[in-house]
C-alpha cells in the first residue's frame, strides 16, 4: 500500500468533513535518518494537503518555524541556535522530514481531547500503516499530556505501536525536567518514540522567547541526536 491508496481507504471509512493529507513532506528530498514529526491536529475547516503547503511556503510561522530549527538539530547537528526561520530558511529544512497529524479530521484553534483520544483508538491501523510507509528511524511526538489532554507519545504507546520497551526518560539539559520515551518495532527496527513538548508551546517552566525558551529546546533536540542517532551519523 502506498499513500494514495492509505489516504483513499481512510476516506472512505470516515466521515471526514475535512481530511488533511500529510506524510513524507518532499518523497525527492527526505533524509537519512529518516525523522517524523507527529502532531495532534490541524486547526483548517477544508481539505488540505499539508505536505503541499510546507514544500511551497513552510505553512504557519509557529508551528514550523520550531519544527525546522529541530530537524536542524537532529539532521545536522549545528550547534548553533538558528534564530532566522523565515520562509526561505523553513522550507529546505521541512523537505528534509515526514509529518503526521493523528486525527486527519480539520478542527480548531484547540484540540478536543477526547476527539483525538476516539480517533486514535478508532483509526489505529491506518495510523500505524502511515507510521510505517514513512519508515521513521525516530519519532518526535510534539504535545505532552496536560488538562486532560493525553499526549502523543502515550497515545501511540497505548493504542498503536508494537511496544518494545517500557518509559525511560532523560534529563533535559536546558529546563528542570525530564524527557521520557520508550522503543517500538517499526519496519523490523527499534524505534525511539520521543514525547516532546508542542512546536506552538510559548511557556514552558516559566520560560519565554528565544534565548530562554526555543535555545534551549533546540539544545535538546541536540542531545537527542547524541542519544539516539549517533549511529546514523
Amino acid at each position: 500500500m502506498d499513500f494514495d491508496a492509505l489516504f483513499e481507504e481512510w476516506k472512505a471509512s470516515c466521515s471526514f468533513a475535512a481530511f488533511i493529507r500529510d506524510g513524507i513532506v518532499d518523497s525527492n528530498r527526505y533524509e537519512k535518518p529518516h525523522i517524523l514529526f507527529i502532531l495532534r491536529d490541524m486547526n483548517c475547516l477544508q481539505e488540505r494537503d499539508l505536505c503541499a503547503d510546507l514544500r511551497r511556503d513552510g505553512s504557519g510561522w509557529k508551528t514550523w518555524s520550531n519544527i525546522g530549527r529541530w530537524t536542524k538539530a537532529l539532521l545536522d547537528g549545528d550547534l548553533d541556535y538558528p534564530r532566522d526561520m523565515s520562509p526561505a530558511k523553513r522550507v529546505p529544512q521541512l523537505a528534509r522530514i515526514s509529518v503526521m497529524n493523528l486525527k486527519k479530521e480539520g478542527g480548531g484553534s484547540r484540540t478536543d481531547g477526547q476527539a483525538l483520544l476516539a480517533a486514535v483508538q478508532t483509526q489505529r491501523k491506518m495510523i500505524y500503516e502511515e507510521i510505517r510507509l514513512c519508515d521513521p528511524d525516530i519519532i518526535v511526538c510534539c504535545g505532552l499530556s496536560s488538562s486532560g489532554m493525553t499526549g502523543n507519545a502515550t497515545l501511540l504507546k497505548d493504542h498503536v505501536l508494537p511496544v518494545s520497551t517500557e518509559w525511560a526518560s532523560f534529563r533535559s539539559r536546558g529546563f528542570e525536567r525530564d524527557w521520557w520515551y520508550f522503543f517500538a518495532e517499526i519496519n523490523g527496527k527499534q524505534i525511539p518514540v520521543i514525547s516532546f513538548c508542542h512546536p506552538q508551546v510559548t511557556n514552558l517552566a516559566g520560560c519565554r522567547g528565544h534565548d530562554r525558551l526555543f535555545a534551549p529546546l533546540y539544545r535538546d533536540m541536540l542531545y537527542i541526536r547524541e542519544l539516539f542517532l549517533q549511529k546514523h551519523n
